[in-house]
């Protein structure tokens, strides 16, 4: 059968079990999990799902890797190299009240399917899953093996792939379909920097301003989009006009509340991921930079301006003195992510940093250190190190060309601060289904996949598998 028939005459199937994907809930529950639902029913289930497909297609080489992963494989058994195909089935939780439908009922609204899972990544696991189904009768011709391996704990912790590694080994080379139909053949390295300081002793026999509380954030890699503080001995008419004033200046919102000599501060900014904090508006450090305006005591002042000066709009590193520029990744990342000051108790700024090959998370904690003597800085890798792969790799030049001879257009290759499973292999690189200037609803309410994309995005597959299929 001819590659255009076969798209032609899988439409329908593939939407369906594409339906009946999306119809799992395979949010992570750990309340639930046990060793046959190592991260809850939902996800083992969706696993479970992909597996049946496989049997009922007549693929003869699958595996179960302890309920986290599975696989699927056409080609020589007996190949020097594994091509990867790494997807994932579990999907982020929901708002179901900012949803406007149910997101495990999969709904069409004219070419959109909405489902939570849509966009990242069961529409395109059904996508590759098909294009493998197309090349099984052919993969006896093939040089290497190919496998789709099936995680199902992307969103959390990657166990899965671990234990599928620990078990079957890693890829040679391949990709992640996740995101967009872009090359990203380098990703920066994640780490967290824990800032620590002292706060000052509770004081309240003095007119000085004294900082009692400061937080912002949960999530290291989320930028804060909301702050709060508590503060003594504020002028409360002359606060209020400075906070208002302030707002207005920055385009932001907040509230200020009184009640005695105490002055409760909440800030809101702007959150985003914090692969791209230059995207958002920090709510930490625009609220220290608000109240480090006041004439606090030694310690408070000093945190207050490293936050509201240093951190402040330090997208890159720059100002912290951690700042590197990389020809192939680019620059360092840098995102404030969870703030935490109490009079009385240690003081915590936490960072999430992203950083190209040649760099180091303690070598960025050196720096800090070195360079503000007075905040202890100490460096949690991530287990994420940069990826690059070499634009002249023929799994880079093999991806480009292909997506050309299909759509006639160029894509391009792509630095990410993000992470896909694309860097868990030497040769390997994420190239998702999602077509350039297509929005993304991945992790958002009402998520949805663009149905106009099957036929162009199961050309560019097929293709791309066959293509890796046979390098050297």
């Amino acid at each position: 059968m001819s590659e255009m028939a076969f798209i032609e005459e899988n439409h329908d199937a593939w939407l369906t079990d594409l339906k009946e994907l999306l119809a799992i809930n395979s949010i992570r529950d750990d309340q639930h999990a046990d060793q046959a639902h190592p991260f809850g029913p939902g996800p083992k289930a969706a696993l479970d799902k992909m597996l049946a497909f496989a049997k009922r297609d007549g693929f003869d080489r699958t595996g179960n890797v302890a309920n986290k992963a599975g696989y699927i494989e056409i080609g020589p058994k007996d190949a020097k190299q594994t091509v990867g195909i790494l997807i994932h089935v579990d999907v982020v939780p929901v708002d179901r009240e900012l949803w406007d439908s149910d997101p495990f009922v999969p709904k069409i609204v004219g070419s959109r399917l909405y489902a939570r899972g849509a966009d990242d990544m069961k529409g395109s696991d059904m996508l590759v899953y098909y294009a493998l189904k197309a090349l099984k009768d052919q993969a006896g011709q093939f040089k290497n093996k190919v496998r789709l391996i099936i995680g199902t704990d992307e969103e959390n912790d990657w166990d899965d792939m671990a234990s599928y590694f620990a078990a079957e080994g890693r890829p040679d080379l391949g990709f992640s379909p996740d995101g967009d139909f872009i090359v990203e053949n380098a990703e920066k390295g994640i780490a967290h920097l824990d800032l620590l300081s002292d706060s000052h002793s509770i004081q309240t026999d003095k007119n000085e301003p004294l900082l009692l509380s400061f937080q912002a954030g949960k999530a290291s890699n989320i930028v804060p989009g909301v702050a709060t503080a508590d503060v003594l001995n504020l002028d409360a008419a002359t606060v209020q006009i400075d906070f208002q004033k302030f707002l207005a200046d920055q385009g932001i919102t907040g509230s200020l509340t009184q009640e005695g000599t105490n002055s409760h501060f909440v800030l809101n900014g702007f959150s985003v991921h914090g692969s791209v904090p230059d995207e958002g508006k920090n709510a930490a450090t625009y609220l220290a930079l608000f109240l480090s305006q006041y004439s606090f005591e030694k310690t408070a002042a000093r945190w207050l301006d490293f936050l509201g000066h240093v951190l402040h709009q330090d997208y890159f590193g720059e100002q912290l003195g951690i700042g590197v520029t990389t020809k192939d990744m680019g620059k360092t990342t840098l995102n404030a992510g969870i703030i935490d000051w109490q009079a009385g108790h240690q003081a915590a700024i936490n960072l999430n940093l992203r950083y190209p090959v040649g760099f180091h998370e303690h070598e960025a904690a050196r720096l800090v250190s070195d360079r503000f003597p007075w905040i202890t800085a100490k460096a949690e890798g991530d287990g994420m190190a940069p990826h690059l792969l070499s634009s002249q790799d023929p799994v880079v030049t093999s991806l480009l060309r292909i997506y050309k001879e299909v759509t006639g257009k160029e894509t391009h290759l792509n630095v990410s601060a993000g992470a896909s499973f694309g860097r868990l292999m030497p040769r390997g690189v994420c190239y998702g289904t999602r077509f350039i200037g297509q929005s993304s609803t991945a992790h958002q309410k009402n998520e949805y996949f663009h149905l106009s994309n099957y036929e162009p995005a199961m050309k560019i597959l097929i293709r791309s598998i066959k293509a890796l299929a046979m390098l050297d």
